[in-house]
């Protein structure tokens, strides 16, 4: 039996989907990329079907396949580049595509020729993120490029916004001006586009006028947002919660050490619990000695290093047994929050969740 397992709240992704269409004002691209943000892509997809979100989005072409083998239908569009060897299986799944990579765009019209269809694309424009995307400054070219391109439909356009979470919005500002510009140069050359899309989690709920008739929503969908501020604010609800169970317990003597490398050694007399959840279930280690996990509602610290089977807190004069509940991280509990886990770990809630191991199970209520 696996003590430790993630509970997913499905319910309140429904709400948090809601409330994403009511601040947004546009249609969803729903990203379920890294395995649904660590909850799981296929059963997170379903419901967000179920709650009419008309694309998904993910980076990979595997990931894509993983929806289509669990009986996908909608549409899904890969957010991430391509290489040569895979435009076959962009047309046998049935994928819209924002690659800018010309050679790939080409190889991507002959396999479409051959197939006697067309491949949507979406323009990628890059508007200072230096990661995907073509630059503004060649993207005149890049249209021309394009405009040889039969096979090849170009039905949309985005770009990907540097720092939406800051409160000084200069820079997102700047960016959606670029991206305007830019949207007029392709519009020029093919017509209305089908779907605009600038808008991420941060944006949608940190007051940033959008530009497009979509949105691309990722760890919103989940419940949570980037920083404290914007959570605090926006009416999502966590949708998971991490739990385990004590399954031993101990006494330690003044000067005894627990855990490796002797990062713990009791200054007195104490009670520790051993809990089945570590770095191997995806608990950052970082949180050695530092971490508050809650039992009975009481918050108990860390002591010692995460291992990567097991993490032991100090229960003393805690009445405790074998057997009980233990919340890793909840909203609203004695013990840490998310956010309080990703500034222990000196990092971000997405790095959080994503890092759930497969060992985890995944309980949906």
């Amino acid at each position: 039996m696996n003590r430790s397992k993630a509970i997913i709240n499905t319910k309140n992704i429904r709400h948090n989907l809601r409330i994403i269409r009511e601040i947004s004002g546009t249609k969803i691209i729903g990203i379920v990329k890294a395995n649904g943000y660590g909850i799981g892509i296929s059963e997170i997809s379903k419901v967000l079907r179920d709650e009419g979100v008309e694309i998904l989005g993910v980076p990979y072409v595997h990931e894509a396949h993983e929806l289509r083998e669990k009986g996908d239908k909608g549409e899904i569009l890969l957010t991430g580049t391509l290489s040569e060897d895979e435009v076959n299986n962009v047309i046998s799944l049935d994928l819209q595509v924002c690659t800018v990579n010309i050679n790939v765009l080409n190889e991507l019209n002959n396999a479409a020729k051959l197939k006697n269809t067309k491949v949507l694309l979406h323009i990628f424009v890059d508007t200072g993120m230096n990661r995907e995307g073509v630059k503004t400054h060649k993207l005149e070219a890049f249209i021309k490029a394009l405009q040889t391109f039969d096979n090849l439909k170009v039905v949309g356009c985005l770009t990907h916004l540097i720092s939406s979470d800051d409160i000084d919005k200069t820079q997102t500002e700047n960016q959606i001006l670029e991206f305007r510009n830019a949207l007029n140069k392709i519009e020029s050359a093919f017509g209305k586009l089908e779907y605009i899309h600038t808008h991420n989690s941060a944006a949608i709920f940190n007051d940033i006028s959008c530009l497009g008739n979509y949105s691309r929503p990722g760890l919103a969908i989940y419940g949570f947002l980037p920083t404290r501020e914007l959570q605090a604010k926006s009416g999502l609800r966590p949708s998971l919660k991490l739990v385990s169970e004590v399954i031993l317990i101990k006494k330690v003597n003044k000067g005894e050490t627990v855990g490796y490398s002797n990062k713990y050694i009791a200054e007195k007399d104490i009670t520790i619990a051993v809990i089945p959840f570590g770095y191997g279930h995806g608990y950052p280690w970082a949180l050695s000695n530092c971490g508050l996990f809650s039992i009975k509602n009481n918050s108990c610290r860390i002591v010692g290093s995460v291992c990567m089977d097991f993490t032991m807190v100090d229960i003393s004069g805690l009445d405790v047994s074998v057997g009980d509940e233990v919340i890793i991280m909840d909203e609203g509990i004695i013990g840490d929050s998310i956010y309080d886990i990703s500034e222990k770990a000196n990092t971000i809630p997405y790095e959080i969740i994503t890092h759930l191991l497969p060992r985890l199970d995944r309980e949906y209520i």
